[in-house]
C-alpha cells in the first residue's frame, strides 16, 4: 500500500514549551481555536465535541510530556483521523506542529479542503497563547 497524503501545521509562539504542552492537554482548549465546541468527557477517555464542520464527534489523546507528544484521535463524520502533534522548545519559545495524514473516506482533494479551515484555528490559539 503507498504512503498516504500527509499535510503538516505549524505554530512558533513566544511561550515555552511546557505552557503550550499545558494549554493542548486542557482539552476545553481546543475551543479557543474555534471549529471545537461544546467539549465534555466522555467515556474511556474520549472528549466528546461538536465541530463546525464535521458536526458531533470524539477525541482521544495521548500524552507524553517528556517528549512534547500530543497525539490525539479524532473521529465524526464517518471518519477516523490519526493527528500526530509535538511541542518542541524553540530558543525561549516553542515549535509545535500538527502532522495530518489522509483518513480513509477522503479523496486528496477532499482531505486538503478540510484541512484549510485549520489554520484558523491555529492563528487563533496563537494569538490567545502570545497575549495570555
Amino acid at each position: 500500500m503507498a504512503p498516504r497524503q500527509v499535510v503538516v501545521k505549524v505554530m512558533t509562539v513566544s511561550k515555552p514549551a511546557d505552557v503550550v504542552f499545558d494549554f493542548f492537554s486542557d482539552v476545553k482548549n481546543m475551543e479557543i481555536g474555534g471549529a471545537i465546541k461544546s467539549v465534555t468527557k466522555g467515556e474511556d477517555n474520549w472528549w466528546n465535541i461538536e465541530h463546525t464542520v464535521t458536526g458531533k464527534g470524539k477525541m482521544k489523546f495521548k500524552r507524553v510530556y517528556e517528549y512534547g507528544i500530543l497525539d490525539h484521535k479524532f473521529v465524526g463524520a464517518g471518519l477516523k483521523w490519526k493527528v500526530y502533534v509535538r511541542v518542541v522548545p524553540n530558543d525561549e519559545g516553542s515549535t509545535t506542529t500538527w502532522t495530518f495524514m489522509r483518513p480513509d473516506g477522503l479523496t486528496d482533494d477532499q482531505f486538503q479542503e478540510q484541512l484549510k479551515g485549520f489554520n484558523i484555528e491555529v492563528n487563533n490559539w496563537k494569538r490567545y497563547l502570545e497575549e495570555n
